[in-house]
C-alpha cells in the first residue's frame, strides 16, 4: 500500500512538472505566467505618441515600495473639498500623478482605500472615507486606465492608521489625524515596468 502511495506521488508531481514546462514554452517569456498575455498594448506605452506631461510641482504624493507591490498615498486635505468627497478643482496634481503611477507600472487589481483621522463621528468618517475612494475610482476610470488594470474602493475610516494618535511619551500626537486622513492606492507592480 505504501508503494503505491509513493508512486501515486511521484506521477502526480511528474505531471504538474509537465503542465508547467508547457505552460513555460506556450507563453511569452517576458512575461510572468500568472499574468493574463495580451496583445492589446495600452496607449500610455505608445512609444510614438506625443504625450503632454503634467505639472508634479504641487504634488503630494508619497509612496512606500517592495519587490511586487507598490503603496501610493495621497493626503485628502489636498484633494478633496473639506468634509465633502468632491475634488477640488485645479488641485489635481497628485492625482494625475499617481494616475501615471498606476498607468506605468501597475498591473491587476488596484485597490483604493480611503481613510479618515479620528474626529468626529465614527460611522460618518467611514462613510466619507468609502466615498472618496469611490469618487477617485471614477475620476481615474473616466482618465481611461491602461486595460490590464482593474479598480476596487474601500472606506476604512480610522481601522488603519499610518502614524500613531500617541507619541512614546503617551501624550497625543497632534500630527496623527492630518497624516491618517488619506487615500492609500496598493497594487503589484508591472514585470515590464521593473526590468
Amino acid at each position: 500500500m505504501k508503494i503505491l502511495k509513493t508512486s501515486l506521488l511521484a506521477l502526480t508531481l511528474l505531471s504538474v512538472v509537465a503542465c508547467n514546462n508547457q505552460q513555460t514554452d506556450e507563453s511569452d517569456a517576458s512575461m510572468n505566467d500568472s499574468i493574463a498575455n495580451t496583445n492589446n498594448n495600452p496607449p500610455s506605452r505608445d512609444l510614438n505618441a506625443e504625450v503632454q506631461e503634467p505639472n508634479f510641482e504641487n504634488s503630494k504624493l508619497t509612496f512606500s515600495e517592495t519587490n511586487t507591490q507598490l503603496k501610493l498615498q495621497l493626503p485628502n486635505s489636498d484633494i478633496f473639498e473639506e468634509g465633502t468627497a468632491t475634488i477640488k478643482p485645479g488641485e489635481q496634481a497628485t492625482l494625475e500623478e499617481a494616475y501615471k503611477t498606476i498607468n506605468e507600472r501597475g498591473i491587476g487589481k488596484v485597490l483604493i482605500t480611503g481613510n479618515s483621522g479620528r474626529e468626529g463621528d465614527v460611522a460618518a468618517n467611514t462613510k466619507l472615507s468609502a466615498e472618496r475612494a469611490i469618487a477617485v475610482v471614477k475620476w481615474m476610470n473616466n482618465k481611461g486606465l491602461k486595460k490590464d488594470v482593474s479598480l476596487s474602493s474601500q472606506g476604512a475610516g480610522d481601522r488603519f492608521p499610518m502614524v500613531s494618535y500617541q507619541l512614546t511619551d503617551g501624550s497625543p500626537n497632534p500630527q496623527a489625524n492630518e497624516l491618517n486622513d488619506r487615500i492609500e492606492i496598493t497594487f503589484r507592480k508591472s514585470q515590464l515596468a521593473t526590468e
